[in-house]
């Protein structure tokens, strides 16, 4: 053995590896299956080069030695023998024969060691039956030899050419040979576990009694060397003179195109006609010499290949289809090397080019079930599955594969990802399969896709061709320029990938346009005072910024019943989890590039407190259901609601709005919001001329601030008719200081106050010594008024809200805007308003007679069921009496006017403890 391995040049430095695989390639011979019925007695492979012709002798040697060359074109020798019973019923007659029938032989051969059939001329099996077959030599792979039993003892020899015969789409390929006029087909097939080749012959006919095979297939058909075993197929011997065909010199076999120190594997596996479908099996590592098969010097393969990602637009920012070509070079040098196979690409889309999110709508996606990698059958993924046509072109194949590029089901795939592909392309009677890995930069959205262990056979040119149009699954790029597009392809025979560059260039659409989205809103019914639902639409334009941000300020009496609805938690509000009770309204979201943007629709609620709002939004987008086959999660959207102290006008302000989501961006076109919830939106009671106004934040841009008009419309059929109850408190002698309790009432239905005169009687005179100490506007601000400047108390009441709006009055000084401090109204309660009145003394129309008046200018238009103001009386009293308040039954002035333009005028007469025996009793001592 030593001789041998010396005569084959095998290193020293493997010289151990050799003798330990050997002994396990002997053990795996010997050692048959224990549930086989059919059991081989010898099976043997060897791995040769072309044999060369002897100068000398002229003679060719029986096999060229040992190859172990990654990529090169070697002769394959199988051979197998079956044990011989003495006593085989040789038709009728007792003669030495196979124990039993051999009914099947399959080989598998290991992944990467192919044989390509379509470089040579076919022989038909009709042409191949028959005594009188015949086949052209050209057509002719090998050859095969072996011994039939026969009668009395007297086996049959045979040495007949193999062909390649021409088949049909149910096999890759097909060889042929006739023993006398008996037919055996050898089928190739790819296998599901590695898309390596395994070929064999079943139902071998049972006329032909086999005791021994022995297969030679020629890794150069047409080279010389093979021409002393060339025949017309039918003989049962090879002529002994040398034939040479009119056939292409190119290989038909070739080697695995990877090197490891782990033996390929070929598998052998036989049944019986006495016992079919239970197969003695057996694994070779190591050829009958023991020289294990561990192929090497793949660093002597070329390995060039070239790719390039072109996009079918041009336009920045738009949907588009993408074509994807990778060539690698085929090497046909039968004294060559082959081409090393191509094992992982991995492709990276340059930045901006991204997911379009319009691509989702009606996009299906295919589950493990549906593909089932573990077999080559087609897969049953639904068409709305299919994102790209594939197509590869193997020298193996006359025909291209043909096939899809399919989205796997989200987190129901290899990588238990977001998002992943297959690759499923047709073969003859079989599926390659391959499921792809798709990255996506959770901040850039950069795309990046992994197709690794790729089957180990070749491809000359790869084609992929996603469709373009508005649900085109890619986006372009949102700024023209020329961007790189980067692959890197490793081969099976290194570690180390080629690194390729392929540029995108984008040059049309563009003019990138201003931060500028249309804009509009308002409530479907205007009615002044009535209830309507509220409505709000915002659009951008392609090649315009994207939205990040809203802000929106409602007109003065545009308010909601706040209080009639259930609020959200703040816990609840921020996962998208509120209650059905605190839903106000809907929103509709679309999002993507192009004509066809992804609509997804959600959910409004209202909510507590947010942000330093008494109120807040919930803005939640479920995706699940709507994004095709992706879920997102809930997309929330928080807001605060801000309601302005002085005249209640309501501002909107929305926490930046997403951008990207898992890695898609989502270039975000439109936002609808309609706030809808029955009875909730009401109109003011102002008819005048209003507007919306909007602040839309854009990445990289100046805020748009833009309004749009309101008006509300038939002011003029509201009632306006409060009334107005005031009460003097405490001591009605001159001089006393009385309290005052003023309490306003409006009907429900009417306009809104907008303006409040109230002119005390002529028996009230203000005070001056009791103004003193009055809070600043700092002091105000910061709310740290003195007591002293308290004047008394405030409480509104209205529908909108379930609790009354409560505080104290202030004398705050104006800045000497007015003579006297202004009358402040601090409220709080679920919102915080400040109620701004002036006080000053007016003389009484026609007479030197002086009035206190008390104005409210600019009265918010809310509508308040009930007002009641309480003002100190005693040494905290800003009224002093100027009589006896018992004998002047003082009557007030009171002139209010609507937010309708509506004037209601009184003359309240003012409550006073004059009937009390302890009023008059007080009176009395006063007066001695």
């Amino acid at each position: 053995m030593s001789m041998q391995m010396k005569n084959r040049t095998r290193g020293l430095w493997r010289k151990a590896l050799i003798a330990a695989s050997a002994c396990l390639a002997l053990a795996a011979v010997a050692a048959p299956s224990a549930s086989a019925n059919l059991e081989f007695e010898h099976i043997g492979l060897d791995l040769t080069e072309t044999p060369k012709l002897n100068p000398e002798t002229f003679q060719y040697p029986e096999a060229g030695p040992f190859s172990r060359q990654a990529g090169a074109h070697p002769d394959l020798t199988f051979a197998f023998a079956l044990p011989v019973d003495q006593n085989f019923d040789y038709g009728g007659e007792l003669s030495p024969g196979p124990t039993e029938a051999v009914h099947a032989i399959d080989l598998d051969l290991p992944p990467g060691m192919v044989g390509n059939p379509t470089k040579f001329p076919t022989c038909t099996a009709v042409n191949l039956s028959g005594q009188a077959a015949s086949c052209p030599l050209s057509s002719q792979v090998g050859w095969v030899s072996g011994l039939l039993a026969g009668p009395a003892g007297v086996p049959t020899t045979f040495e007949v050419g193999v062909f390649n015969i021409a088949h049909g789409p149910d096999v890759p390929a097909r060889f042929g040979f006739n023993i006398q006029g008996v037919v055996a087909f050898i089928n190739a097939r790819v296998r599901p576990d590695d898309y390596g080749i395994s070929s064999g012959s079943a139902a071998i006919s049972q006329g032909e009694a086999v005791e021994k095979v022995k297969l030679q297939l020629w890794g150069v058909p047409a080279d010389s060397s093979h021409d002393v075993y060339r025949q017309a197929p039918g003989n049962i011997e090879i002529p002994p003179y040398p034939q040479h065909p009119e056939a292409p010199r190119v290989p038909f076999l070739t080697s695995p195109t990877s090197c490891t120190d782990t033996p390929a594997t070929f598998t052998v596996r036989g049944d019986s006609w006495e016992h079919q479908g239970i197969f003695d099996e057996r694994t070779l590592t190591a050829d009958e010499d023991g020289t294990p098969f561990v192929f090497d010097g793949c660093e002597r393969l070329s390995f060039a290949p070239t790719a390039d990602v072109r996009p079918l637009s041009k336009v920045a920012d738009a949907p588009t289809g993408l074509n994807v070509d990778v060539d690698v070079p085929q090497s046909d040098d039968p004294d060559g090397l082959a081409t090393a196979h191509v094992r992982k690409i991995v492709t990276k889309f340059p930045a901006g080019v991204s997911v379009s999110p319009s691509s989702a709508a009606g996009l299906g996606a295919c589950s493990r079930s549906q593909i089932d990698l573990a077999t080559t059958d087609a897969p049953t993924c639904p068409d709305s599955s299919k994102i790209a046509k594939v197509t590869v072109d193997s020298p193996l194949l006359n025909d291209p594969l043909e096939g899809d590029m399919i989205l796997a089901t989200p987190y129901d795939n290899p990588f238990d990802s977001l998002i992943a592909v297959y690759v499923a392309v047709k073969g003859p009677n079989f599926w390659i399969k391959l499921p792809g890995k798709v990255e996506l930069d959770q901040a850039t959205g950069e795309l990046t896709a992994t197709f690794d262990n790729s089957p180990q056979q070749p491809f000359s040119h790869l084609h992929v061709a996603f469709p373009g149009g508005a649900q085109a699954s890619l986006a372009t790029a949102p700024k023209c320029g020329t961007y790189d597009s980067t692959a890197e392809i490793t081969s099976w025979a290194s570690v180390v990938p080629v690194a390729l560059t392929s540029p995108m260039t984008f040059d049309e659409g563009c003019t990138m346009g201003p931060n500028a989205p249309s804009f509009s809103a308002g409530t479907t019914n205007p009615q002044a005072g009535g209830y309507s639902p509220f409505e709000f639409h915002l659009t951008r334009g392609d090649r315009t910024p994207y939205l990040s941000g809203i802000t929106t300020s409602l007109p003065n009496g545009l308010l909601a019943r706040i209080g009639s609805v259930e609020k959200c938690s703040d816990a609840a509000a921020a996962t998208g989890g509120c209650p059905a009770a605190s839903e106000i309204g809907s929103t509709t979201v679309l999002s993507g590039p192009g004509s066809a943007p992804l609509e997804v629709k959600g959910h409004v609620y209202l909510t507590g407190p947010y942000k330093g709002g008494p109120y807040g939004l919930s803005i939640a987008v479920p995706t699940a259901g709507q994004a095709g086959p992706f879920d997102l999660g809930t997309v929330v959207v928080r807001a605060g609601i801000y309601v302005d102290p002085t005249d209640a006008h309501v501002t909107v302000k929305s926490d930046p709005l997403p951008t990207i989501i898992q890695g898609i961006p989502l270039r975000m076109r439109q936002v609808n919001i309609a706030i809808d919830r029955p009875d909730f939106t009401l109109n003011p009671t102002n008819c005048g001329q209003k507007s919306v106004l909007g602040g839309f934040e854009a990445l990289g841009a100046p805020v748009s601030n833009q309004a749009v008009n309101f008006q509300a419309l038939g002011c003029s059929d509201l009632g306006f008719k409060p009334k107005l109850a005031l009460t003097f408190k405490g001591q009605t002698h001159r001089s006393a200081h009385p309290a005052l309790k003023a309490v306003l009432t409006a009907r429900k239905g009417d306009a809104n106050i907008a303006k409040t005169t109230v002119l005390m009687p002529p028996t009230e005179f203000i005070d001056n010594a009791h103004i003193s100490n009055p809070c600043t506007r700092v002091q105000f601000n910061a709310n740290e008024c003195p007591a002293g400047s308290i004047l008394g108390t405030a409480t509104a009441y209205t529908p909108l809200l379930n609790e009354p709006l409560t505080g104290p009055v202030y004398f705050r000084s104006n800045g000497g805007e007015r003579e006297l401090p202004d009358l402040v109204a601090d409220l709080s309660g679920p919102v915080h308003l400040t109620l701004v009145g002036f006080i000053d003394s007016v003389r009484k129309k026609g007479t030197e007679i002086s009035q206190v008046r008390t104005r409210f200018q600019n009265v918010p238009d809310a509508p308040v069921s009930k007002f009641v103001l309480n003002l100190k009386g005693g040494d905290k009293g800003l009224l002093v009496n100027n009589t006896e308040l018992c004998k002047a039954k003082p009557h007030a002035k009171a002139e209010f006017t609507g937010q309708n333009g509506k004037r209601a005028v009184s003359n309240p007469l003012i409550k006073t403890d004059c009937g009390g025996r302890s009023s008059g009793a007080k009176a009395k001592r006063h007066r001695r």
